[in-house]
């Protein structure tokens, strides 16, 4: 037989990889619903494959060609999404029977699902060289970041002059990015597209899809162009 193909993106390692989990998120609360989840898998009380009832398991492979890097993930990755579990727990990222696992809560909304799914699949190519919880979570913000929230899109909604957003236009703003208002809010903070100030009154708003939905369009060359741009000259902006 010929020598077997990696999957794009990935890292052959060649050894057993121990039961563990890697990053947690959340609080406290969160966390510990995390640990207690893995702990329960670990002794047996329920099992992730073959699929049931207890989780929605999909191969993890997507979203690591979408994050783009060649990193030394497990040569096997999975996402579950897990039922009948507490509202605290957000996700976690493990090592379980020699696979890479990605754990997040299936009631949790959309863009949340999925903007956890990335940053614990980038954590599972990461956790090597950030051995620190907190450090890896950072690291695996700004791998996401920098691959699903672009500089110059994101430079392409905000500017210092804005004062305010409605509730719909925040809601297409996390559609166009696939990921919560807020974890946009927080990448225009952190390229200083938005002041402190904006930040903590843009965190305030709770998006709300239309009773019309509207197109939301950019250009080529980053532009605003449709309905979007009518609508921040109605607010004043």
């Amino acid at each position: 037989m010929g020598k077997k193909k990696q999957p794009t993106n990935q890292v052959f390692i060649d050894f057993s990889l121990r039961d563990r989990t890697l990053l947690h998120l959340g609080q406290v609360a969160a966390q510990r619903e995390g640990e207690r989840i893995f702990q329960s898998l670990l002794a047996g009380e329920w099992l992730l494959e073959p699929a049931g009832e207890a989780a929605d398991v999909s191969s993890g492979q997507e979203v690591i060609r979408q994050l783009g890097r060649k990193l030394p993930y497990p040569e096997v990755v999975k996402v579950a999404q897990l039922h009948q579990v507490e509202g605290e727990f957000i996700g976690l990222s493990a090592l379980y029977q020699n696979k890479g696992w990605v754990f997040v809560n299936a009631q949790a909304d959309e863009h949340e699902r999925q903007y956890y799914t990335y940053l614990l699949t980038a954590s599972l190519g990461l956790y090597m060289s950030y051995s620190q919880p907190e450090t890896l979570a950072q690291r695996a913000e700004q791998l996401v970041f920098e691959a699903f929230l672009p500089e110059n899109e994101v430079q392409s909604f905000f500017h210092r002059g804005i004062s305010k957003i409605s509730p719909a236009l925040a809601m297409d703003i996390a559609e166009f990015f696939r990921v919560p208002f807020w974890v946009v809010l927080r990448r225009a903070l952190l390229l200083e597209v938005i002041s402190d100030e904006q930040y903590r009154n843009f965190m305030t708003i709770k998006p709300e899809r239309p009773a019309k939905t509207r197109p939301l369009f950019v250009s080529r060359g980053g532009d605003l162009e449709g309905d979007i741009e009518e609508q921040w000259l109605e607010e004043g902006m």
